[in-house]
């Protein structure tokens, strides 16, 4: 059945193809963004997720001229993606402060509307970003110890604290905690031949990454799945962005870490299991096919 949705950072690497995979499943689907537009046939609405009076306001409906509202009432369903979308883009405070009130601003009013499903990115920062602790075990799943090392990663890891109580205050609402890995589009494949001749530098994420279209495609699972209560789930793509075999990459970078299974060729060392279980997410893109 087709959903009201709304889409927070709708302008965004992810809130763009967020945007077309809701509005190709049949949603009608409004974008609420810093800068009003239109993308890909999407509606974008100003708004600033930082005030909470225009998030409420937003939420219970905007009006259009001629009668054509894309949202004429309470969305069935919001994917909260606006905020600043990594360190080091703004001094830490901002960050902190922008990421953490935005996130309380849209559960809140969600909360207050009655909207029941919220679908929200969180990010694999929280797991312990830039890893010079090595990880308690490998693949990292949703079971590893929290362990955010940057004001970025302490406000996305709030949020799912956050989600938590909001959840447990308001048992009828539903929230996805998406750890989406590092977010590639198009021209960020170019990274891909220096990440395979230097792997040590990109252990800082365990060598994982994620296609923007498959962390679109998540935020349309999420939106559509059943489930109930808070479900942290890592969104990553199916192999490391290296290409090497992953066993040789952790044998030589994090000999300490012990493997939880076998590690088959160059698959991830950021399981998405947990997300295929509980809302159907499987990666279809890679390094290898990126303009496919």
């Amino acid at each position: 059945m087709p959903l009201r949705v709304a889409v927070t950072g709708s302008a965004g690497k992810i809130g763009r193809e967020a945007c077309a995979a809701l509005k190709a499943a049949g949603h009608r689907v409004i974008g609420l963004d810093l800068r009003a537009a239109t993308i890909g046939g999407v509606r974008t609405a100003a708004v600033d997720c930082t005030d909470f009076g225009a998030v409420l306001g937003a939420l219970s409906g905007i009006d259009t001229m001629f009668g054509m509202a894309p949202l004429p009432q309470v969305p069935d369903a919001v994917v909260h993606l606006a905020g600043i979308p990594a360190p080091g883009l703004a001094d830490d405070a901002r960050i902190f402060d922008v990421n953490t009130v935005s996130t309380y601003n849209v559960f809140s009013a969600c909360a207050r509307l009655g909207i029941k499903r919220i679908v929200w990115g969180s990010s694999e920062t929280i797991l312990g970003l830039p890893f010079t602790t090595p990880p308690a075990f490998v693949p990292v799943d949703e079971s590893h110890p929290d362990l955010p090392n940057w004001s970025y990663s302490l406000a996305k890891f709030l949020g799912e604290q956050m989600a938590d109580h909001m959840t447990r205050w308001h048992p009828a609402l539903s929230v996805a905690s998406l750890r989406f890995s590092n977010v590639f589009d198009a021209a960020d494949y170019a990274q891909q031949p220096g990440a395979a001749a230097r792997p040590d530098f990109r252990k800082f994420n365990l060598w994982g990454y994620v296609d923007a279209r498959d962390a679109g495609e998540a935020c349309r699972l999420a939106v559509e799945a059943d489930f109930a209560g808070h479900e942290r789930l890592i969104i990553a793509a199916s192999d490391n962005i290296t290409g090497h075999p992953s066993a040789d990459l952790v044998a030589a970078n994090f000999p300490q870490s012990p493997v939880k299974g076998t590690l088959d060729g160059d698959a991830s060392l950021l399981s998405s299991a947990r997300a295929k279980a509980v809302i159907g997410y499987e990666p279809r893109h890679s390094w290898r096919n990126a303009a496919a």
